[in-house]
């Protein structure tokens, strides 16, 4: 069923129950509960789904909510998304804040104020945000810049370069209880260059790592650290070359 309420032009509302299909368009609030299909761009003040959707278009939301699957085709932007199943964008995703219980997969770049990933991350080019918190695995086919990073990991992550302010990276104790892990699977991150000003890495292999205040936990293999202040290596990690970066 799908209640349409802009078809004189003004900015009402669209809610589509069981299942059911609707033409893009401005509104206020569109609510799913059931399997939905937006053909053509979407723009509105508020999205919830609770079930499955696909938007055949681009997604712009004041906020936007989905608890269960959300597909769009172009580009997705919101003042704050949060996801608790899976989101797959075909462009670039945009938001104030990010919030995903599950997994994430953007097609083209990502940038938000704060993204809290429990579960997948997946971007195939750059991203750029103020604070990423992961607890999970990521994969990003460009540079990660961000002020802050805190990642916990659960399986095998990689990206090219991190870039950011303060970074920690830590292999997870515990298993999550959502998300595609299995009991036993390697936590590690590889990646060409880290740069950050103060760096804290374990279970990490990297071509580079670059930072004011270095320090290299268990498990990792490093073939370059350059540090300004401070570096501190555990006995349990490999470093090929150390270099302190004069004034």
């Amino acid at each position: 069923m799908v209640t349409n309420g802009n078809s004189n032009g003004s900015r009402g509302d669209m809610k589509i129950t069981g299942s059911g299909s609707s033409n893009g368009g401005s509104f206020n609030n569109i609510k799913i509960m059931g399997d939905a299909v937006i053909n053509g761009d979407a723009d509105c003040e508020m999205f919830k789904c609770m079930g499955s959707s696909k938007v055949n278009g681009s997604l712009i939301a004041g906020s936007a909510s989905s608890n269960g699957a959300l597909s769009v085709s172009e580009k997705m932007h919101g003042g704050s998304v949060k996801v608790q199943g899976e989101l797959k964008i075909g462009k670039d995703l945009s938001s104030g804040l990010i919030s995903i219980s599950g997994e994430l997969a953007v097609g083209g770049r990502m940038s938000a104020e704060k993204a809290k990933i429990n579960g997948e991350l997946r971007v195939n080019a750059d991203c750029q945000m103020e604070e990423l918190l992961v607890r999970g695995t990521l994969e990003v086919n460009g540079m990660l810049n961000a002020e802050q990073v805190d990642i916990k990991l659960y399986g095998p992550s990689r990206l090219r370069e991190l870039v950011g302010s303060r970074i920690m990276v830590k292999k997870s104790m515990s298993l999550p209880l959502i998300g595609k892990f299995m009991p036993g699977a390697e936590g590690s991150l590889t990646a060409e260059i880290i740069e950050g000003d103060t760096i804290e890495l374990e279970h990490t292999n990297a071509a580079v790592v670059r930072g004011r205040s270095v320090t290299i936990g268990s498990g990792c293999r490093i073939g370059l650290v350059e540090y300004k202040d401070e570096f501190k290596q555990d006995s349990g990690s490999s470093v090929s070359q150390s270099e302190k970066i004069r004034p």
